[in-house]
């Protein structure tokens, strides 16, 4: 098994077939990312929108205080209500663009992280250098799983991005990212790494109001 390698070139499909793999090697499981929480959280939609509704509101407030009038307000609101909407097209075709071009595998010798739009890439993770891996879970039951590599292993941020856990700049954790049925995903790798005979652990935080960070000390078996 190669150790950790990032290939970028454009003849990368998402999906992969155990016919692609070494003779021995199986693969255990593969999906894609769900579109909208990927776009809600990678692309902060929720935030977009937060920043765009408090323009709006104190456009029509504003413009009210000054003429006495909410159908001014409203009208002098128009150009950030179609800014809004161009934005957040724009964000949410980007997002089901690179939903659709990404695949993540988890084989029982691997994880291979399959993505990019303009420029595709393949990221290569021996199950072996996994130190760590985290798990959150959000109410729709999508979650994230972020990886904890070794030093001096380890892809830059803006190579991994949008698929880094966030923050994390000086040791980026590629992130298998809004992955739907979250929680039997991470029991799949959970299995697969016990099975590599090493130490790594899969930790557990729900992402809802108040979560803990990810990898809490919960451990899944």
């Amino acid at each position: 098994m190669k150790q950790i390698e990032l290939d970028e070139t454009a003849d990368i499909r998402p999906e992969i077939s155990e016919a692609e793999l070494p003779e021995g090697e199986r693969i255990l499981w593969q999906g894609k990312p769900d579109w909208w929480r990927f776009a809600v959280k990678a692309f902060r939609m929720k935030w977009v929108t937060a920043y765009f509704a408090v323009l709006i509101a104190w456009r029509i407030g504003s413009v009210h205080n000054d003429t006495g009038s909410w159908a001014m307000g409203f009208a002098h609101a128009m150009p950030l209500v179609i800014a809004f909407c161009i934005v957040g097209t724009i964000l949410m075709v980007v997002a089901l663009l690179y939903a659709r071009s990404t695949g993540f595998i988890v084989t029982d010798r691997r994880v291979v992280m399959r993505y990019g739009v303009a420029l595709p890439s393949q990221l290569n993770i021996p199950l072996k250098d996994i130190e760590a891996a985290g798990l959150r879970v959000y109410r729709d039951g999508t979650g994230d799983i972020p990886l904890v590599l070794p030093k001096g292993s380890r892809p830059f941020y803006f190579q991994l991005w949008p698929f880094a856990r966030p923050f994390r700049l000086r040791a980026a954790e590629p992130m298998l990212r809004a992955i739907p049925d979250a929680e039997r995903v991470a029991g799949t790798l959970a299995r697969a790494l016990a099975a590599t005979g090493g130490t790594a652990q899969l930790g557990q935080s729900v992402g809802q109001a108040g979560a803990e960070p990810y990898g809490s000390e919960a451990a899944l078996a």
